[in-house]
C-alpha cells in the first residue's frame, strides 16, 4: 500500500518567524500561517474562513534566510508535509499537536490593494476564478519572488 501526506498552503504570517530547538539541540524555526478560504453560504452570499496553521522549518542553510524574510504579514507558499506529536499532559490526558513540516518555501509576490473593500460583484469573480483555475494551480505556481528548500536532515525524531 502507498501513501501520500503532502501539504500546499498558501497564506499571511501572523507574525515574524520564531526560533526554537529540540531538546537534542537541533534548532528549527515556527511559522504561523494565515490562510483564507471563500465560499458561498447557504444564503447564496459571500463567506469567508481563516484557518491559522504552524509550520516548522528545519536546515541551517535557510533559517537565517526566513528569520530574514517571513516578517509579518509576508505572503508565502509552504510545500511540505503534516507531522503529528503525542504525549501525556500534565493532567494525565493524551495531547494532540498537527504541525506542517516545510520542504519548500516560496516568498510570493505581494498583492498591491486597488483602493479599499472588495464588492459582493468582485468577491463573486474571485469565487468563480478559484474554482476554474484550481484545477490547473500546480501548473501556474510561478508567482514567485524567491524560494527557499528547507532540510530535515539535523531533526531527528
Amino acid at each position: 500500500m502507498s501513501t501520500l501526506n503532502q501539504v500546499i498552503i498558501e497564506g499571511n504570517a501572523v507574525r515574524d518567524a520564531q526560533e526554537r530547538e529540540k531538546p537534542w539541540g537541533t534548532k528549527f524555526a515556527v511559522l504561523t500561517l494565515a490562510s483564507n478560504r471563500y465560499y458561498k453560504d447557504k444564503k447564496g452570499g459571500f463567506a469567508e474562513e481563516v484557518g491559522f496553521y504552524d509550520v516548522h522549518v528545519y536546515g541551517d542553510g535557510v533559517l537565517d534566510y526566513l528569520y530574514r524574510n517571513a516578517k509579518k504579514g509576508a505572503p508565502i507558499r509552504v510545500i511540505g508535509r503534516l507531522r503529528q506529536e503525542r504525549w501525556d499532559g500534565k493532567d494525565g490526558k493524551r495531547v494532540t499537536r498537527n504541525y506542517i513540516v516545510a520542504q519548500h518555501i516560496d516568498f510570493l509576490k505581494k498583492v498591491k490593494a486597488e483602493g479599499g473593500a472588495k464588492s459582493e460583484e468582485d468577491k463573486k469573480k474571485i469565487l468563480e476564478n478559484l474554482a476554474s483555475s484550481y484545477s490547473g494551480i500546480l501548473n501556474q505556481l510561478g508567482d514567485s519572488e524567491e524560494s527557499i528548500t528547507a532540510s530535515e536532515e539535523e531533526a531527528t525524531f
